[in-house]
């Protein structure tokens, strides 16, 4: 009884550790094993690899002017593991989720690569400045870990305040963020106004960087915040893809591999030596962002492209030198120790049991044992096919010392000693056949647990088998897809290079053509908009000069009316003035003519002195006419002529004086 519920105890308890061996190792949740060389395979047709002497291999990407890590031609959502980066470049999946980003002051925006997923490598800051609260982000250079990145100590390098960028935090979950990006001359002053967000989200041993919790972006925003459910998949081709509540992203294991190397790298300081002026980064200030120069990378780019290129800048790695970039046919061990479930799966973590569990399990077709110290001597007693041994027991023992054959020494002749004889070897026959019997009857009940639990062994074990089998032939028939799809992948890459590779030179060149055209119209706008608003200034400046010139017309209109008036005036009582004048003369003189002519009858002395006088003040009187006639105007012409005329009628009709008397007839 005790047999059996030991035996029922083992099968309980292999059960449970059935249940309790997680499901088949994948790499992040089914998302694939990678190594390094897929890395600089299927990021060399979209920018140039550079031996860095820091660095080692650093990627630079041939992208558009002013580019910038999490920050240009994407938007962040929240998903399980916080905020996350999408990439609308179809080379996000790997350089925004892997590895560490840094500027160099002449290839600019360097990518080293990485093995561990993340949402985003980067560190958080949220603030306010003024009235207004903001989310800022940066990305985490070389040498910064997650504890410095959200602690904000040490003495270890530290984010450069250029690197930072910063949105109002009503726009932190907009798909076109990049519109509401503050200006980076004030990035700095907000930064220094920030703290650092602490905020983490820890799964399966591992810490992620979560960035702004839901609650704060929906008390920012007021809106409710949508979380995603991230869904693996399994190639580059549809990454990114938001359906609903799920999005699609392809995060494989990374396995490090030494061997590993870019196609072609471009050595970094030969290169800068042959072209000093043809940095990809910008010359900005401080507080300026890091800018991208994208003509300076397309050439560097098309320096690493050359069919014939030059040794001394561009070492070619041929393909037989390189590891191939194809998943392995079944996962590293590294990798599946690494192994991440996805949130709320159901397999379990990695506890003693499942240890244990994982270091029963054997290649496939061996039959497994438990280790227990029920189940060791049950398959001790399992004698090998065709043996003799006999069960150690003292009643085998004693059946094994029975006399010898008849004729061997000591046999004895007298009949009574034979019946004894055989009396004692039936008793020990008997005795040794019970024995046998219940030894038969024990190894038929430990055989028959043996073999329950063996046949439930071999039944798992042939499930394991049958499965190990199956997975194998899934693994190769997976391995020969694989080698196919990669040889097709392989093909397909290289055509579709050359067709990006087209695509992006025709695409550049369309760009050119229609920034060209761009810059063109906004020229001609500009020009336009610069002719316009100079005719309107002329044409206000006329306008205005036309009103002025009115105006002053009116004004010398008036001022000439106003003098007329007054000169009209003026001569008007000049007029009158010389009237009354001439009037008063033409009384005085009558009146004279009427004393000289009673004096001239009083006494012709009186009268020729009267004459004389009226002479002298009519020579005097002609003198003063003549001067006011040389002034007058040719109006007053006809009045000079006519007192003229009346003077000389006048002198025609005084009396002429005597002659004087000459003295000697006195």
């Amino acid at each position: 009884m005790k047999t059996l519920n030991k035996i029922c105890g083992i099968a309980i308890l292999a059960i449970i550790l059935t249940l309790a061996i997680p499901a088949k190792s994948k790499a992040q949740d089914n998302g694939g094993y990678i190594s390094d060389q897929e890395f600089y395979d299927n990021l060399q047709p979209y920018g140039t690899w550079v031996s860095d002497p820091d660095y080692g291999n650093v990627w630079v990407p041939d992208a558009e002017d002013g580019f910038r890590p999490y920050a240009t031609r994407g938007h962040w959502v929240e998903t399980d593991y916080g905020n996350t980066w999408v990439s609308d470049y179809p080379w996000g999946w790997a350089t925004f989720h892997y590895g560490r980003w840094r500027h160099d002051d002449y290839y600019g925006w360097e990518w080293i690569p990485g093995h561990e997923w993340a949402p985003a490598w980067v560190s958080w800051r949220h603030g306010r400045r003024g009235r207004k609260a903001y989310f800022g982000w940066a990305p985490l250079i070389p040498g910064i870990s997650i504890s410095i990145s959200i602690g904000g100590g040490g003495g270890g390098p530290q984010i450069p305040d250029n690197y930072w960028v910063c949105v109002p935090q009503a726009y932190i979950n907009r798909p076109n963020i990049n519109n509401y990006y503050v200006p980076p001359s004030r990035t700095v002053n907000i930064i220094h106004n920030t703290t650092i967000i602490n905020n983490t989200y820890v799964y399966n041993n591992q810490t992620y960087i979560s960035g702004p919790r839901p609650q704060e972006i929906r008390q920012a925003t007021h809106q409710n915040v949508k979380v995603y459910n991230i869904t693996n998949v399994n190639n580059t081709t549809i990454v990114n893809n938001i359906h609903n509540n799920t999005i699609n992203i392809y995060r494989p294991a990374v396995q490090a591999a030494p061997n590993a190397r870019p196609a072609r790298v471009v050595d970094a300081v030969a290169y800068k030596q042959q072209n000093p002026h043809q940095a990809i980064a910008s010359r900005g200030g401080s507080n300026a962002a890091p800018a991208f120069n994208h003509s300076a990378a397309a050439k560097l780019a098309m320096v690493a492209k050359n069919p014939r290129p030059d040794n001394k800048v561009v070492h070619v790695n041929s393909v037989s030198s390189r590891p191939n970039a194809a998943p392995p046919a079944t996962p590293p061990a590294q990798a599946a120790a690494a192994k991440q479930p996805q949130p709320g799966s159901n397999a379990r973590p990695n506890t003693p049991a499942t240890q244990a569990a994982a270091a029963k399990q054997r290649q496939p077709g061996s039959a497994a044992r438990p280790n227990t110290p029920a189940a060791q001597p049950a398959a001790e007693k399992q004698a090998q096919p065709g043996s003799n041994a006999r069960p150690n027991t003292p009643a085998a023992q004693a059946g094994d010392t029975r006399p010898s054959k008849p004729g061997a020494n000591g046999r004895s002749n007298s009949p009574a000693a034979q019946a004894s004889q055989q009396a004692v070897q039936q008793k020990a026959a008997q005795a040794a056949q019970q024995a046998q019997q219940q030894k038969a009857a024990l190894q038929a009940q430990q055989q028959k647990a043996a073999q329950s639990a063996q046949q439930a062994e071999q039944q798992k074990a042939a499930q394991q088998a049958q499965s190990a089998q199956q997975q194998k032939a899934a693994q190769s028939a997976q391995q020969a897809q694989q080698q196919k799809a990669a040889q097709a992948a392989q093909q397909a890459q290289q055509q579709k290079a050359a067709q990006q590779a087209q695509l992006a030179q025709q695409q550049k060149a369309v760009q050119a053509a229609q920034q060209a055209q761009q810059q063109k119209a906004t020229q001609a706008a500009q020009q336009a908009q610069q002719q316009k608003a100079a005719q309107a200034a002329q044409q206000a400046q006329q306008q205005k000069a036309t009103q002025a010139a009115q105006q002053a017309q009116q004004q010398k209109a008036a001022q000439v009316a106003q003098q007329a008036q007054q000169q009209k005036a003026a001569l008007q009582a000049q007029l009158a003035q010389q009237q009354k004048a001439a009037q008063a003369a033409q009384q005085a003189q009558q009146q004279k003519a009427a004393q000289l002519a009673q004096q001239q009858k009083a006494a012709q002395q009186a009268q020729q002195q009267k004459a004389t006088q009226a002479a002298q003040q009519a020579q005097q009187q002609k003198a003063a006419q003549q001067q006011q006639k040389a002034a007058q105007l040719a109006q007053q012409a006809q009045q000079q002529k006519a007192a003229q005329q009346r003077a000389a009628q006048q002198q025609k009709q005084k009396p002429k004086p005597a002659p004087p008397t000459p003295p000697n007839q006195r």
